[in-house]
């Protein structure tokens, strides 16, 4: 009789676990073993970064009264507050090169000099003059609303609107600074000046006429190493990261009952270099659902396919998951290649190449900062949002309905120093109802503002900037009537004054802008106490409709802002599953600006398509008006796919202008038409993929 043949092992069987720890634990220890400590520095590297500290040490009272008069003069500097806290980072710079610090009677002589001449020079104004601004719940549901429902802008991938979601909502309730969610660490000038005064060719030029350049060379070399090992070393930028995020089920102490809870570790906090104060926010479900952090972490990790578990691949698989045995919490783990990486971070640009990953690059804090600033601006409030101002409003939270100790370990404050009382803390009294709307930011909204609501008659009454005028007059008179100027003696004088014309017609446009919307915000309560006085009817205002052409995000729209009252907890669940797939789905969408043009063609009663159309309606042989890499972008609305350019040469224009500069740099390309995927095609380069897109 054969012998018969061993079992093959389940997949959750003990022994296979085991297994894999061993493998797991074995490749570990060998790349311990390989891994090696960085050479120390030779005695001609360490004299060469010595030579750097010489200039600091020379640093006199002119020098730093050089350095604020040249950051006043280049930078946009509006408070004497930033000014002298340069000087401070100044100072600090020169004692930790020096080991003393700065001779006071210098330093008391800078102070004179900067209140005496800077700050009336350059019309700085006092820190905080303009008042300091407290987000509260309601601002919270304002932002988040308008964000999932009415924003008409288009973002490169429906995910960055998660992403801003997710923001808004872990910034209102941890309280926490804006770079421990996004990349906040600040880039290299594009000007060339750190180049130009910092780079190598400033070390070689200031080096010219010596016997030792190639060894001056090569010691810059490795200054600009051991510099860069800050950011190198660290392994990632300072945002979150999955790593610090763990997603877990907890079984409830009193209902037995197993829910979705999640805590997040903030390390990148202010001052994380010199004495790091980790906290942990510990987050569980909302019954609200537009105010739910755990539904948007989950929803773009299952997007990204972050989660170890191979079966964890939508957004209900996670919520159906329940603790077995007698555990009381089951952590979902991450992979181990997203462990490194942001979650919220964007993807610029289409998918090329099946073989080359996107980038994972961490949404950068200016963007975070204008798109928060423009949304707030849009759905009425009189001033921006900054992020500061939901720190302000969750310390302010805080503050009384906690303890002290909590509070400043809530906003990482050292208590010696009163930090709340003398920065955070609400310059209005909140001690009653009434108070407490009065004293938050969302008081003067009006929903009828917009951030651009000059009306068309004031754009074609106002009057020309003479400035403007005389700039266009003398490029007008350069060109002598002639359109090309390519070779012409006149060429780089024309073209510094187009640049120069355009941006000031911008500056000015933006200034128009500004100015009345704070015009309208000072009016309007007059015009409307005139208007009660004289008997006037009220217009009736109407709230805006959701338009929206993504279905997806319509659907989503309305559960989240028209969430149904009292509903059961299985239905709350269903609702949050859906709301947490649509959202996962949502992340693969976008939206480009030929939208405009299709609202423009279609019929006033067309509204949002409830479903997509099959793949029939994608034939492989297009017209030569249609874009060969849109009708096969599955991320795209239906009308956006088999959008048909004027004319052949306008969609040649918009494929050269969008596609050929990512196709060209792509080592491989593949054909994303629903036709085309099943047959593997893979082209070379660009001319190869046109030759195929014009002979099928």
């Amino acid at each position: 009789m054969a012998p018969r043949a061993p079992a093959r092992p389940l997949p959750n069987d003990p022994k296979r676990h085991h297994a894999d720890f061993i493998q797991r634990f074995t490749q570990q220890e060998s790349e311990r073993r390989i891994a090696k400590r960085p050479k120390a520095l030779t005695a001609a590297q360490y004299a060469a970064l010595r030579n750097t500290k010489a200039v600091i040490k020379r640093a006199d009272r002119a020098m730093a009264m050089d350095f604020l008069l040249y950051l006043c003069e280049v930078y946009r500097i509006k408070s004497w507050g930033t000014s002298w806290e340069y000087f401070r980072q100044y100072k600090q710079l020169y004692a930790s090169v020096t080991g003393c610090y700065m001779d006071r009677n210098d330093s008391r002589e800078v102070l004179k000099w900067h209140d005496a001449t800077l700050v009336p020079l350059f019309d700085l104004q006092a820190p905080n003059s303009g008042g300091k601004d407290v987000a509260d719940s309601g601002e919270l549901l304002a932002v988040q609303t308008y964000n999932i429902a009415y924003d008409t802008s288009i973002f490169s991938w429906e995910r960055h609107r998660i992403n801003l979601s997710g923001c808004y909502l872990g910034l209102a309730c941890t309280g926490a600074r804006p770079a421990e969610f996004v990349d906040g660490e600040k880039k290299s000038p594009k000007d060339g000046c750190l180049e130009e005064l910092f780079g190598l060719k400033a070390i070689e030029g200031s080096s010219a006429g010596k016997d030792e350049d190639c060894a001056l060379d090569d010691d810059s070399r490795v200054l600009e190493e051991i510099l860069s090992h800050e950011t190198v070393g660290r392994g990632r930028p300072k945002c979150l990261y999955y790593e610090d995020i763990l997603l877990m089920v907890v079984r409830h102490p009193d209902t037995g009952e197993d829910a979705l809870a999640m805590s997040i570790k903030f390390i990148h906090h202010k001052g994380a270099d010199n004495k790091p104060k980790p906290t942990v926010f510990f987050f569980t479900l909302t019954r609200r659902l537009i105010f739910c952090l755990i539904t948007v972490i989950v929803s773009l990790a299952v997007h990204d396919g972050a989660f170890a578990a191979p079966s964890l691949t939508s957004v209900s698989r996670v919520f159906q998951v329940k603790n077995r045995g007698p555990v009381k919490c089951t952590p979902l783990r991450w992979k181990k290649e997203w462990l490194k990486r942001p979650v919220f971070h964007r993807f610029d640009g289409s998918i090329i190449s099946a073989n080359e990953p996107p980038p994972y690059e961490p949404v950068p804090y200016h963007q975070l900062r204008d798109d928060m600033a423009r949304q707030s601006l849009e759905y009425g409030c009189e001033r921006p949002i900054e992020p500061k101002a939901w720190r302000r409003g969750a310390a302010n939270a805080a503050n009384g309905n906690a303890s002290d100790t909590i509070r400043d370990q809530m906003i990482r404050h050292d208590p010696k120093w009163a930090t709340l009382n003398s920065v955070y803390i609400n310059e209005k009294p909140t001690e009653d109802s009434l108070i407490g709307m009065l004293s938050h930011i969302g008081l003067m909204r009006d929903p009828r503002a917009r951030k651009d609501m000059v009306p068309d008659e004031v754009w074609a009454e106002m009057p020309p900037d003479p400035e403007i005028l005389a700039l266009e007059a003398e490029r007008a008179e350069l060109k002598g009537g002639q359109y090309r100027i390519t070779g012409t003696e006149n060429e780089d004088r024309i073209r510094e004054l187009t640049k120069l014309i355009a941006k000031k017609r911008a500056k000015r446009a933006k200034n128009i802008r500004r100015e009345y919307r704070e015009d309208y915000f000072h009016h309007r309560p007059t015009w409307d106490i005139e208007g009660q006085a004289n008997g006037e009817e009220e217009q009736e205002y109407v709230e805006p409709a959701v338009v929206l052409r993504v279905p997806e995000r319509a659907e989503l729209a309305q559960i989240l802002c028209k969430q149904p009252e009292g509903l059961s907890s299985t239905a709350l669940l269903a609702l949050r599953i859906r709301a947490g797939e649509l959202m996962s789905i949502l992340c693969g969408k976008r939206e480009t600006v030929k939208r405009e043009r299709i609202r423009q063609r279609a019929p006033a009663d067309v509204m949002v398509k409830e479903e997509s159309p099959g793949p029939d309606t994608f034939p492989l042989l297009m017209q030569r008006t249609q874009c060969p890499r849109y009708i096969g972008d599955e991320s795209l609305s239906y009308e956006e796919r088999t959008f048909q350019y004027c004319r052949p040469a306008v969609m040649n224009d918009h494929f050269d202008r969008a596609h050929a500069r990512h196709m060209g740099d792509a080592k491989q390309i593949v054909c994303s038409h629903s036709k085309c995927k099943g047959e593997a095609l893979k082209f070379e380069h660009l001319g190869h993929f046109k030759n195929y897109v014009e002979k099928t």
